[in-house]
């Protein structure tokens, strides 16, 4: 039976096993990553999926801003991910009920713009489109080929040219526990 539930702190060293096991050591470097450092995630988005008493899937959300390099505008942006699914449990639907479950969470405490990092067929279902022909950077200047956004119709359009930057705020401890083993 499968229990969704708030992120526990007591949560931390199951979901860094769980994203080393789903992402290897190398999603470390990735430039989603970097969004994620000297800021913590939004607490009531952060979601984990238990069967019994075993970790199955857990999925955080970040705070950033989208700089538009044009006009020095912000706009606001949370950032999903990661979503992690452990390999035993994946294909039974889990992934997307704790996306859809968290989007609508996100809807009801006013949070009108969603960008991440992945795969279009995936989170298409969710009503994320590409967010080209807008040239935007991620952390590194690299480029956001992939990066996707959900937004509410009555958002001004992403910037022509922009980068995604943090919005630093406090720190949520698995979130320091995990940047610290990754230094």
């Amino acid at each position: 039976m499968f229990t969704f539930d708030h992120e526990r702190v007591s949560d931390g060293p199951a979901i860094t096993n769980l994203l080393n096991i789903v992402f290897g050591p190398g999603r470390l470097g990735k430039a989603s990553y970097a969004l994620r450092q000297n800021g913590g995630p939004v607490e009531p988005l952060c979601q984990v999926v238990r069967c019994d008493d075993q970790l199955a899937a857990s999925i955080r959300y970040w705070s950033t801003v989208i700089r538009d390099l044009l006009t020095g505008a912000q706009h606001n942006a949370l950032l999903l991910g990661p979503l992690a699914v452990d390999p035993t449990f994946q294909g039974l639907g889990i992934g997307s009920k704790l996306v859809g479950q968290t989007l609508s969470t996100a809807a009801t405490l006013g949070h009108q713009r969603i960008i991440l990092v992945g795969d279009a067929c995936y989170y298409g279902r969710f009503g994320f489109v590409s967010a080209l022909p807008s040239y935007i950077t991620l952390p590194g200047g690299r480029d956001a080929r992939r990066l996707l956004v959900k937004q509410s119709a009555l958002l001004p359009s992403l910037p022509a040219v922009g980068r995604v930057e943090p919005l630093l705020q406090t720190m949520h401890p698995e979130a320091q526990n995990e940047l610290a083993m990754a230094s």
